[in-house]
C-alpha cells in the first residue's frame, strides 16, 4: 500500500481528535497532486469529510480529476466541492446540492443559473426539478409533523406548518379574504394566484409557497404557505408576494408590500393623511454641505399653523427619503390633538446599490471613521444650525429628538450618546447594532431612549432588546415596546407618533 493510501486508510478510520493530524500529513504528501482515479475520488471524499472547509478547492480538484477518469461517484462530490466554495465565497452555486436550512425548513442555496440539467446529467446530478422536490417533499414532511404538534419548536416565534389544503380549500379561502391572509389561532394561511416560477412572501416570512394540484394532479395557479406565529392575534405586519424566477431569485429584487395583516388584540391603527391632504407641510430641499463635499436633499415638514420666530420641538430624522409614511402618521396625530405640533427635519440617505451599503458607512461608526464622522458634522452641525435659522426649530435640548430605524436607529443610539448635550430623546427602532463594552454610557445627562423591536425580526429583535437590558443596567432612562411584528416599516411609523407623545405630550397635557 502506497503512503498516500496508508494515510487515507488511517484516516477514514480516525476519531474526531486524531483526523486533524492525518489530514495535515496527508496534505504534506507531494503525491497527492499527482493522483489519479479512484485513490483520487477516495482522497477528495475524505478530504471533504474530514478537513476544513479551506481545503474544499483541493477536494473539488481531485474529485474533478477522477470524473474525468470516468469514476462513478467522482462528479457529484466535485459539483458539491464546486457549489460550497461558490457560497463560501459570496456567490451563487451552479449545480443545487447546498441545501441549507432556515426555521426550521431546508432551502436551496440561490443558484448562478450556469448549469442546465443536461450538464447536471454529466455530473451524476438529478435535475432541478428533481432536486427541489425533494427538498420540497422533505419540507412538507417536516411542517406536517409540526402541525400536529402543539406550539412551536425551541427558541423559534414562527415556523412552517401544513395541514395539507385542497385546491378548493383554498380558492374558497381566497375568495373570503381577498388579500389572501386567514389565520386559525395562531396558524397563518398566505395564499395567491400566480402563474410564475415561484412565490414567497414578503417581507417578514420569506418562505418559498408551495404550488397545489388539483384533484387529478394537474398545476394550478394557486400558492400557498401556512405559518404558525406566536402571539398571532397581537400581531400587525405588511406582506405582498413576490414572483421568483427558475434559479429562486426575486424578479427584480424585493417586491411590494401591498396588504396588511392586523390580529384582533394588535394595536389599532392609527388615523392617516395622504400626501394631497396634509394638513401641514412637507417640502424637499437642497442643502450644500461642507462636511460632506456634496449637495444633499433634506426633507422638511412643518406642522399646521406654524410660524417662524416660534419655536417648536424638532425631531432630526434619518432616511428622509423614504419618510413620507411616517408624516401621514403624524399629521393626522398632531391635527387630531393626539401629539403636540413638531418639525421633522429629515436629510436623505446614503445610497445602498451595486456600489455599496454607503448609508451604513455614514450611519454607523466603525466602518469607515472619516466618512462617519464627516457625516457626523452635517448631521449634528450643518442642519441643526440650518433648521434653527430657517424654520425656528428649537434650540431647547429637551425638545429635540433623534430618529432612526435599522441602521438609522444605530445610527440615532451613537449619535445620541456621542453628543447628549444636544438631544434630550433618541428615538431607536430595530437596531441591529447592540451595545458595546466600549461604548461609554453615562446615565448622568444621557437622552431618553425610545426603542422598538419586533418578535419577528430576529437579530434586530435580540439587538435592540439587549440596548433595552444595558439601558436598565445603567439606570438610564429608557422605554422598550415589543411588538408581534418583523423588520417592517408598519410597526415604525405606528410608534413613532407614540414616541412623541411620550416625549413631549399632547396639547391636553403638561409635558
Amino acid at each position: 500500500m502506497s503512503a498516500i493510501g496508508d494515510l487515507l486508510t488511517q484516516l477514514e478510520s480516525a476519531d474526531p481528535d486524531s483526523a486533524p493530524f492525518f489530514v495535515r500529513q496527508l496534505l504534506q504528501e507531494e503525491g497527492l497532486a499527482e493522483l489519479r482515479g479512484a485513490e483520487a475520488l477516495r482522497a477528495a471524499r475524505a478530504l471533504s469529510i474530514f478537513a476544513g472547509p479551506q481545503q474544499l478547492p483541493i477536494a473539488g480538484e481531485l474529485a474533478g480529476r477522477a470524473h474525468t477518469a470516468d469514476v462513478p461517484g467522482a462528479g457529484s462530490l466535485f459539483a458539491e466541492c464546486a457549489d460550497k466554495v461558490a457560497l463560501m465565497t459570496g456567490r451563487p452555486q451552479r449545480f443545487g446540492t447546498v441545501v441549507l436550512e432556515h426555521q426550521g425548513d431546508l432551502v436551496m442555496a440561490p443558484l448562478d443559473g450556469v448549469a442546465d440539467d443536461e450538464m447536471r446529467k454529466s455530473f451524476g446530478l438529478p435535475s432541478l426539478d428533481e432536486m427541489r422536490q425533494t427538498v420540497t417533499g422533505q419540507n412538507k414532511l417536516r411542517a406536517r409533523e409540526r402541525y400536529e404538534t402543539e406550539g412551536l419548536p425551541a427558541g423559534q416565534r414562527f415556523c412552517r406548518i401544513w395541514s395539507e389544503p385542497s385546491a378548493e380549500e383554498v380558492r374558497q379561502g381566497l375568495e373570503q379574504f381577498p388579500n389572501g391572509a386567514w389565520s386559525v389561532g395562531n396558524d397563518l394561511t398566505l395564499a395567491c394566484r400566480s402563474d410564475a416560477a415561484g412565490i414567497i412572501p414578503g417581507p417578514v416570512f420569506e418562505l418559498p409557497m408551495w404550488n397545489l394540484e388539483d384533484e387529478s394532479g394537474a398545476q394550478t395557479d394557486l400558492w400557498c404557505v401556512q405559518i404558525r406565529v406566536d402571539r398571532l392575534d397581537e400581531a400587525v405586519f405588511g406582506y405582498g408576494f413576490w414572483s421568483l424566477d427558475n434559479n429562486g431569485m426575486p424578479i427584480g429584487g424585493r417586491g411590494p408590500v401591498d396588504n396588511r395583516y392586523r390580529g384582533e388584540l394588535a394595536p389599532k391603527e392609527m388615523p392617516s393623511n395622504e400626501d394631497d391632504a396634509l394638513d401641514g407641510l412637507l417640502s424637499t430641499h437642497e442643502f450644500t454641505s461642507t462636511a460632506l463635499r456634496e449637495n444633499r436633499r433634506i426633507k422638511v415638514y412643518l406642522p399646521p399653523d406654524h410660524q417662524l420666530h416660534s419655536q417648536l420641538p424638532v425631531v432630526y430624522s434619518t432616511d428622509g427619503n423614504m419618510i413620507e409614511p411616517y408624516i401621514r402618521r403624524i399629521d393626522a396625530a398632531i391635527s387630531s390633538g393626539l401629539i403636540q405640533p413638531f418639525l421633522i427635519v429629515a436629510p436623505h440617505a446614503a445610497p445602498m446599490d451595486h456600489t455599496g451599503n454607503e448609508r451604513a458607512l455614514e450611519y454607523l461608526p466603525g466602518f469607515d471613521d472619516q466618512r462617519f464622522d464627516r457625516h457626523q458634522r452635517f448631521f449634528v452641525d450643518e442642519i441643526s444650525q440650518w433648521a434653527e435659522n430657517e424654520f425656528s426649530a428649537s434650540t431647547d435640548r429637551e425638545f429635540r429628538a433623534i430618529f432612526g430605524c435599522s441602521d438609522g436607529a444605530g445610527h440615532a443610539l451613537a449619535t445620541g450618546s456621542m453628543h447628549r448635550n444636544r438631544y434630550g430623546h433618541c428615538i431607536a427602532y430595530s437596531t441591529g447594532m447592540p451595545p458595546s463594552e466600549q461604548m461609554h454610557w453615562d446615565p448622568e445627562g444621557a437622552p431618553f431612549v425610545h426603542l422598538c423591536a419586533g418578535t419577528l425580526e430576529q437579530g434586530f429583535h435580540q439587538a435592540t432588546e439587549a440596548w433595552a437590558a444595558w439601558l436598565h443596567f445603567h439606570s438610564s432612562p429608557h422605554h422598550f415596546t415589543e411588538r408581534v411584528c418583523g423588520h417592517d416599516l408598519i410597526q415604525w411609523i405606528e410608534e413613532f407618533p407614540q414616541a412623541i407623545a411620550r416625549a413631549w405630550g399632547s396639547p391636553n397635557t403638561e409635558n
